[in-house]
């Protein structure tokens, strides 16, 4: 889409990709909160927003020239692949961040990365190095102080719980990254995503119930709102902007952008939402941040 833009004009614009996509993602948790604050269930969030999605990732499949020879194992895979982007991921996070705040629920996710080496690691599919196993240890730490801490209170089974769930959405993403990676070299990036978020939405369908037609129908115009930026805002156009980016500056420039995202997101909670902002939420996050930067600069 970027190719005819002058090369001197194309880091440029990966750059400004990129730091909107950034914004978008970092929205996306103080949303949902508030979504899941107004009484919409959390899969009819997760239904809504890729719903709303579905005939942008269609055409994207479309303009992308399909999956040709897609064999039977490749095509298990890719379903696997996209029911675990999608209803594992977000039906994790949207479950986990009603029983948490917003910021809480995106340091949390930003562990994805250390789990993503960490499985890659044990399946032999990366080397294992000092410095990142190094990178994974201080991640995890800083999720396990940002789980049992980060509220500031008295530990207890209430103010875990929400953390705990939320940890299925990073688990879920590093295995969807795991299945998908044998896939890269066969088949378009582009078109594996745009089909593993369609697979993923229709495998989201039987989450429907009557409730959800009732939510829909009797939906606020503010909610509305929050389920087209969660869809379009933040799924269809947060991905092409952040393929902009990739394609611009390569991932490992492009990856860095990505350290903001949680920053952000406690930000947007605090300002937005009215969340408590604590010095173990804090230094936490800190934790994870740096952890999953010396992982992901380790050679």
């Amino acid at each position: 889409m970027d190719s005819a833009l002058p090369l001197a004009r194309r880091p440029l614009s990966a750059h400004v990709a990129l730091a909107t996509v950034v914004v978008f993602w970092a929205g996306a948790f103080p949303a949902i909160k508030a979504l899941l604050d107004q009484g919409l269930a959390a899969q009819d969030i997760a239904l809504l927003r890729y719903l709303v999605a579905a005939p942008g990732f269609a055409f994207l499949l479309w303009r992308s020239g399909g999956l040709p020879g897609l064999t039977r194992a490749d095509a298990t895979r890719l379903a696997a692949a996209g029911l675990l982007v999608v209803g594992g991921y977000h039906v994790s996070l949207n479950v986990g961040t009603r029983f948490t705040t917003s910021g809480t629920a995106a340091l949390v996710v930003a562990l994805a990365p250390a789990l993503t080496f960490a499985l890659a690691t044990g399946l032999g599919l990366e080397r294992a190095t000092v410095r990142r196993v190094s990178g994974l240890a201080l991640a995890f730490a800083g999720v396990a102080v940002v789980v049992l801490l980060g509220a500031g209170g008295e530990l207890s089974l209430a103010g875990v719980k929400g953390p705990l769930i939320v940890l299925g959405a990073p688990l879920a993403f590093a295995l969807y990254n795991v299945l998908l990676q044998p896939l890269l070299g066969r088949y378009g990036l582009v078109a594996l995503t745009a089909a593993s978020s369609l697979l993923g939405t229709v495998a989201l369908l039987p989450l429907a119930r009557p409730a959800t037609l009732d939510a829909v129908t009797g939906i606020s115009a503010g909610d509305g709102a929050l389920v087209l930026y969660l869809g379009i805002v933040c799924t269809l156009l947060g991905y092409v902007a952040w393929n902009v980016g990739l394609r611009g500056l390569g991932s490992t420039r492009a990856v860095t952008y990505a350290y903001a995202i949680p920053v952000l997101a406690v930000a947007f909670g605090a300002v937005l939402l009215d969340e408590r902002v604590t010095a173990w939420l804090v230094a936490g996050g800190a934790l994870v941040l740096a952890g999953v930067a010396t992982a992901q600069r380790a050679k």
